[in-house]
């Protein structure tokens, strides 16, 4: 069984500038929210056209909060973020498709919020 992974944060390494990231990447981290889903941010990096890949960067027990690397790839730059990412522990055995209330949905945005970058 998978485990569900849940967003807790997104940060750029020691070093690197968020003017460095392409336009791409830094759009997809402002389509990004606490809460949401592993899966909900590979499909949101592939409707813009990102390659994106996750590696743990240590063991993360259930129930808690571990680091991963992002590998971003759009096939002329690749690009690595960390995201602070908790384990929530196994899906049920059963599949069955999510409903819309399953779904993590954005929190609404203030107009007056900046942009991330």
């Amino acid at each position: 069984m998978a485990d569900i992974y849940l967003l807790a944060g997104l940060t750029l390494p020691p070093g690197v500038a968020h003017e460095s990231l392409p336009g791409t990447v830094t759009r997809f981290m402002a389509d990004c929210w606490p809460g949401m889903s592993r899966t909900q941010m590979m499909a949101r990096a592939k409707r813009r056209g990102l390659r994106l890949s996750f590696r743990a960067t240590a063991p993360c027990p259930s129930g808690g909060t571990g680091v991963f690397e992002l590998r971003f790839n759009d096939r002329a730059v690749e690009c690595l973020l960390l995201a602070r990412l908790q384990r929530v522990g196994a899906r049920s055995g059963k599949r069955r498709p999510a409903s819309r209330t399953d779904v993590s949905r954005p929190p609404p945005r203030d107009p007056r919020q900046t942009r991330l970058f």
